[in-house]
């Protein structure tokens, strides 16, 4: 029986054929590879749901941005009016608190010119008393001559004795 080479070389790859495949499949139960194959599909599975969870959050997001970006308009309007309300508040305080300054600054002026008027009125008063009193004396000693002086002395003496017979 002679068989042709034809033949021969499929039976010889027939045997090489179920040898890898006996081969393959013992590796694949030993190293546990339908496991690991199985993990990475889990891996990638989970990885999909996580991606298509983010698409959704970022759509999500998309959608209030593209919201507020239409309703900032509202909101600038919103904030320049309320800062110009604070403004004109701010201004009015201001007002108000440097008039009542101004007054009470005016009052405080007021006292203390008040205070020196009558601290310089006094002082006055004093210099032209002082003054007078020594211009009278001076006046008083040109003209008192001794005889004149004797006349006072004795005019006085008898008013003391008027005043004191009158005590008695």
């Amino acid at each position: 029986m002679q068989t042709s080479l034809f033949e021969s070389i499929l039976k010889t790859n027939l045997i090489n054929f179920i040898i890898v495949v006996s081969t393959l499949v013992w590796i694949f139960k030993k190293a546990n590879l339908g496991a690991l194959i199985e993990k990475l599909a889990e891996d990638i599975r989970i990885s999909v749901e996580k991606s298509s969870t983010n698409a959704q959050s970022a759509i999500s997001q998309y959608k209030s941005t593209k919201k507020a970006i239409k309703d900032t308009p509202k909101l600038q309007q919103e904030i320049l009016s309320q800062a110009k309300s604070s403004a004109q508040n701010i201004k009015e305080k201001i007002e108000q608190r440097t008039l009542y300054e101004k007054n009470e600054l005016l009052k405080n002026v007021e006292k203390i010119i008040s205070n020196q008027q009558e601290k310089y009125n006094k002082l006055t008063l004093d210099e032209v008393y002082i003054a007078s009193i020594e211009i009278a004396k001076e006046e008083v000693q040109k003209r008192l001559n001794e005889d004149t002086h004797q006349k006072i002395i004795q005019k006085s003496i008898e008013e003391l004795d008027k005043i004191e017979g009158s005590l008695f």
